[in-house]
């Protein structure tokens, strides 16, 4: 009985399907609904149509490259990413330099490694140099300031030349501190032959120069005016002798790699005494 209720249900539930077939022609909407159209991208309208997706595709992959590349440089112009909570104190020295200069030029060599009227011949050399002059909104630091950061950042050695120091004596920025850099050596560099003085061999001042490296240094390198300390090489261990003269500031046994360069009125001396 429960077999024969189910097929007449079925049949019935066939009838029925047959007969809104036959009026509308299709499914009814009411028990299918057709799908949403989906939303456009960027702007444009999405189709089934395989050329029309690769075209939104290739739309939307150029979009994206902008995108990031709109990124990239807003953050390479951008010098400050995230702005502080408050301004970072500053405490320069510049302006001690003219007191010292004045009353205490020993302060002055310390801080600048040269003395007040050697600075002031440099800068009288550089001052007029086009590299301090220019057409912009923002001017420049006054040239004597510049040097002083230079010649500060060149006569220090360590921790103490890192922008961030210099920039805090100077109360400049960093950015600061290498415009000055750049600036002052393109000033020197285009002065070399007015910078550089070497005198003669009979001179004065050679002698006094060689009797200096002789004391100095050892009566082998009397004649080597131009030396430079080089590189320190740690040894393994301690020597076996005079171990302790190889103990350095560092707390370690090292030789120091010299080159010592002689003169070229000494090489002609020793070329003529060979022959």
């Amino acid at each position: 009985m429960y077999e024969n209720a189910l097929l007449t249900d079925m049949e019935s539930d066939d009838s029925q399907s047959d007969s809104w077939t036959d009026l509308s022609g299709s499914l009814s909407p009411m028990l299918i609904s057709p799908p949403s159209p989906l939303s456009p991208i960027f702007g444009s309208e999405m189709s089934f149509d395989t050329q029309s997706s690769t075209g939104d595709a290739d739309l939307l992959g150029n979009k994206l490259l902008e995108a990031i590349q709109n990124l990239r440089d807003e953050v390479v112009t951008t010098r400050v990413l995230e702005m502080p909570s408050e301004p970072m104190p500053r405490a320069p020295q510049l302006h001690v330099l003219p007191i010292y200069a004045r009353s205490q030029p020993k302060k002055f060599q310390q801080k600048l490694r040269v003395d007040p009227q050697i600075f002031n011949d440099i800068l009288d050399h550089i001052t007029n140099h086009p590299v301090f002059h220019n057409q912009s909104n923002n001017k420049q630091l006054p040239v004597d300031q510049q040097l002083a950061i230079f010649l500060n950042c060149i006569g220090h050695y360590g921790n103490g030349v890192t922008p961030d120091d210099i920039a805090l004596w100077g109360g400049v920025s960093v950015g600061t501190v290498f415009n000055c850099m750049h600036r002052v050596m393109v000033a020197i560099l285009s002065l070399h032959d007015e910078f550089i003085y070497i005198p003669s061999a009979q001179s004065n001042q050679m002698r006094r120069a060689r009797t200096y490296a002789e004391a100095r240094t050892c009566s082998a390198w009397r004649n080597g005016v131009f030396a430079a300390d080089g590189t320190v090489i740690p040894l393994f261990a301690k020597p076996g002798l005079f171990g302790e003269t190889f103990f350095d500031h560092k707390s370690n046994y090292s030789l120091n790699c010299q080159v010592c360069m002689i003169s070229i009125y000494m090489m002609e001396v020793l070329t003529l005494v060979s022959l």
